[in-house]
């Protein structure tokens, strides 16, 4: 009698579509927060012309590199996540990290100027900072053949580079509640867009460690 050979990637198990549904809604927001709120710098020259001057080009690389990673970022994890494709999850890979260094860099440069105030010129500072630290060390554990804290490291610099969807939904959020000024609330959320989210997922990545561990 000859055995039956099952095929894990073939049926989904439920955390694996947990994953999928996931990514799938983050990549979802992503397309309609780049639509509404990154298309129109790109596409006329005049949008908020004044409160980006002598920026504007560096605010142009940010968000052409940023979209580039916050689309990369989906696909990338889940090809980890799965481990398929390793080929296409390398490439993509660089691409991912060459466009967190662009962003980055473009993004210190924003931060020495910011159209906010200081305190909203740091928060972005740090939101760079992480940017780089999260997605340095995930390249580090992968060259040193540490798959899983690769997998988290990566984890936490998609986080960080979803923040710019964060902030722009948390900050129209706090407009309508009209909990303060719009300097205040975008001086808010240049802290919380980031650092907020990486608590949480820290505190997930961690606690399932700790509750698997048999009492």
């Amino acid at each position: 009698m000859s055995a039956t050979v099952i095929n894990p990637l073939a049926t989904p198990s439920p955390s694996r579509r947990g994953t999928i549904a996931l990514l799938s809604m983050a990549s979802a927001i992503a397309i309609v927060f780049f639509v509404g709120a990154a298309v129109p710098y790109l596409v006329s020259p005049g949008y908020n012309a004044v409160e980006y001057t002598g920026r504007r080009g560096a605010l142009l690389v940010h968000i052409a590199a940023g979209a580039v990673a916050l689309f990369a970022g989906p696909i990338q994890l889940w090809l980890g996540i799965a481990d398929r494709r390793i080929d296409l999850h390398r490439r993509l890979g660089v691409i991912y990290i060459t466009a967190v260094v662009i962003g980055a860099m473009a993004a210190y440069v924003l931060a020495v100027k910011p159209s906010a105030g200081w305190v909203f010129g740091a928060g972005l500072a740090g939101l760079a900072t992480a940017w780089l630290a999260t997605t340095g060390l995930a390249f580090t554990a992968i060259r040193r053949s540490l798959v899983e804290q690769h997998k988290e490291w990566m984890i936490r610099s998609y986080v960080v580079t979803f923040a710019f969807v964060t902030f722009r939904i948390m900050d129209v959020v706090l407009q309508k509640l009209q909990v303060g000024t719009a300097q205040e609330d975008a001086t808010i959320m240049a802290w919380a867009a980031w650092a907020v989210p990486l608590l949480v997922t820290e505190m997930i990545l961690q606690g399932r460690k700790i509750l698997a561990v048999a009492r």
